[in-house]
């Protein structure tokens, strides 16, 4: 078995542009590989240990299951919804675990410095460098570069994918928000609150096809290393 170490990925990042100051959104399932020696704390480790506090890593936590059941395809049956919603706990900022790339993002999420931001849904988490205000976006702008994604308009900055393929990019939602493309839908979800608050908001659906299309619109570049489906995806400036 080939092992991979902290100074092996080091070296994956460096060749990917990564360097002190950049700005790296990260989406990470390790589940295709073996050898790798620390896997997801020394993918964060070594992150922070390269980009330094003068940048920023952060990540997507999304929380479906803080969605109306109406929003939920399949989920609960139909008579059931109103007692699912007055049980829902609701998005609480500390308490809720993200639902995406979990194993990396809900250990990033225990880490000294940490921050996460109040959409109830689609919440990311920052370390480093990163103004307050995206702690509280717009509602409607959790995937958009004018919201949550605002550090991808930055220089040096990347959306770092690992074991992911490049058309399940953030960055390709938001070029859809950006371009008005694909499905537009309504989404509610509930807050953890005694009132059960509820948001709604807008989020744009992306198919396969259309996702691939939207790719052109970004700088994708691929790790010459030995292990596979590792990408930095950059706008074009």
């Amino acid at each position: 078995m080939e092992i991979y170490t902290k100074e092996d990925f080091k070296q994956i990042f460096i060749d990917l542009g990564i360097k002190k100051g950049s700005f790296v959104l990260l989406e990470a399932d390790l589940s295709r590989y073996s050898g790798l020696v620390g896997d997801y704390q020394m993918l964060i480790e070594t992150l922070q240990e390269l980009i330094t506090d003068q940048g920023c890593l952060y990540m997507p936590c999304f929380s479906y299951s803080c969605l109306d059941p109406a929003c939920l395809e399949n989920k609960y049956p139909f008579e059931a919804w109103k007692n699912v919603r007055e049980n829902l706990p609701g998005y609480h900022v500390l308490y809720t675990p993200s639902e995406v790339y979990k194993d990396c993002t809900n250990l990033f999420l225990h880490y000294k410095d940490v921050y996460r931001s109040n959409h109830p849904v689609y919440s990311f988490a920052y370390w480093g460098n990163f103004d307050d205000s995206l702690l509280k976006v717009d509602v409607n702008d959790a995937l958009t570069f004018k919201g949550s994604l605002a550090l991808c308009n930055e220089k040096n900055a990347c959306n770092l994918l690992i074991g992911v393929n490049p058309e399940k990019s953030l960055l390709v939602q938001a070029f859809a928000h950006e371009f008005q493309l694909g499905k537009t839908i309504v989404q509610r979800a509930f807050l953890h609150s005694k009132r059960r608050l509820t948001k709604s908001f807008l989020v744009n659906v992306v198919d396969e096809a259309l996702a691939k299309d939207l790719l052109d619109g970004l700088d994708v570049l691929k790790s010459e290393s030995d292990l596979d489906f590792i990408y930095a995806l950059r706008k074009v400036q």
